[in-house]
């Protein structure tokens, strides 16, 4: 097949379909191993690394019998391939390196950290959608500052019961996220 959907590549990863993953190693590993290689990595640790992804994309696929992309899997399978390089980078990396020829020092710029800051913004959206439906109305509205008299009246509710449910459902949310075992995860 010349392309697949997320959810054909999510079915076929949860078969352990050859193709599928032939497929994602033909279509993903490249900008895995360009991001390693211009960050001080080798083809080697290239390899690793987007082993190290797949890993981590297959245990989340295969635990979660709901699992949905909030992103297209290139940009899923490259974010959690960066977390993985960054942290293993800013474990083992040396800032600066000596030239025996001159004795200067060459600065390594160390990538930016967004992308575990995406990972985190990916399990919040994932526990956001488990969420019951007017939980995620109320918090939605209650993020771009509507307060609870305005919520009451949109959802026909009671203010004082629009006061104790979006507590309950920022309770909820935080329950949800850190109940997620790669809140905690050491890779990621």
């Amino acid at each position: 097949m010349d392309r697949y959907s997320s959810n054909e590549l999510i079915k076929g990863i949860r078969k352990r379909d050859n193709t599928v993953l032939g497929y994602i190693y033909q279509k993903y590993y490249s900008s895995v191993q360009h991001f390693v290689m211009t960050n001080s990595g080798t083809a080697d640790d290239a390899r690793d690394i987007f082993q190290e992804a797949l890993i981590v994309v297959f245990e989340n696929i295969t635990r979660d019998k709901r699992f949905t992309l909030v992103c297209n899997m290139q940009t899923y399978i490259f974010s959690i391939a960066r977390v993985i390089w960054v942290k293993q980078l800013n474990k083992s990396v040396v800032n600066q390196t000596q030239l025996n020829e001159d004795h200067e020092f060459i600065e390594f710029e160390e990538p930016q950290p967004f992308q575990e800051h995406d990972f985190k913004y990916a399990l919040y959206q994932k526990a956001f959608f488990e969420l019951p439906k007017d939980c995620q109305k109320i918090l939605k509205w209650s993020n771009k500052g509507k307060n609870n008299a305005e919520l009451a009246a949109r959802m026909k509710l009671s203010e004082n019961y629009i006061g104790k449910r979006k507590h309950f459902c920022k309770e909820y949310l935080i329950k949800l996220i850190k109940g997620n075992p790669d809140f905690y995860s050491d890779k990621l």
